[in-house]
């Protein structure tokens, strides 16, 4: 990617909308902007647009965005691969058509996202169309470059290069829930998993990881609710 793109990523939280952009330099990646607007849960669509708006009108003109939807509106599979060899269009409908049948709804209903978890296995994300139709549309209405849409537990994998190979995983927790992920797994609990690095700013004990870490320049000032913004940097991170 050219070095004048920023690559931001974008979070939608029970209270806020919370965005990071960041830049590749020769000196690695640097912080260009940051945002954490108010937003009630029940705001209209008028004011979520207003909202985006306002972060798209502090954007360069090139950039490059990546939004989360909650991976607790996910659905995962583990499908055995097909007995016979497919083309890769034939493998994405044999996919569409396995899983719509194992959650009897129409696979027109559902976006699909898979990939090969080894060879004797594919592991299938599925989330109902609808919500990543209206994700779009609110992202568009408000002229941000959307390159992609991830789990936001999901997007916790692009820390792990940082990450030390024998720590399995790390952790995020918002309101609700924790957010976690491994270099195999993701997903969402009631509970901190095990064993795993909390991603926070004000570490408690030594199972702890800064989201701020990957970023060679901090400039401007960081918020000072740094925790806040794990999702919305890992996002950035995994920009292609």
């Amino acid at each position: 990617m050219a070095y004048s793109h920023w690559q931001a990523g974008l979070h939608f939280q029970q209270a806020s909308i919370v965005c990071v952009a960041v830049q590749k330099t020769r000196s690695g990646r640097a912080l260009r902007r940051w945002w954490q607007l108010p937003m009630e849960t029940d705001a209209s669509e008028q004011h979520l647009i207003a909202a985006l708006r306002r972060i798209q009108r502090e954007m360069p003109r090139f950039h490059r965005l990546v939004a989360a939807i909650p991976a607790a509106d996910t659905l995962q599979r583990q499908l055995p691969p097909p007995q016979m060899i497919l083309r890769e269009s034939e493998t994405a409908q044999w996919v569409a058509s396995t899983v719509a049948k194992q959650l009897e709804m129409p696979s027109e209903t559902l976006a699909f996202d898979y990939h090969t978890a080894d060879t004797k296995s594919y592991s299938v994300t599925a989330v109902r169309r609808r919500d990543v139709e209206l994700l779009q549309q609110r992202l568009h209405a408000a002229g941000l470059n959307l390159c992609a849409i991830a789990p936001d537990a999901s997007a916790l994998q692009n820390f792990l290069p940082w990450i030390a190979k024998e720590v399995p995983g790390v952790c995020w927790q918002d309101r609700q829930q924790w957010l976690w992920a491994t270099r195999e797994a993701w997903g969402c609990s009631a509970d901190a998993p095990a064993d795993m690095l909390v991603c926070t700013t004000q570490p408690e004990s030594g199972l702890s990881f800064n989201p701020w870490f990957p970023l060679n320049q901090l400039q401007p000032p960081l918020p000072q609710q740094g925790d806040a913004f794990a999702i919305a940097l890992a996002l950035a991170l995994g920009v292609a």
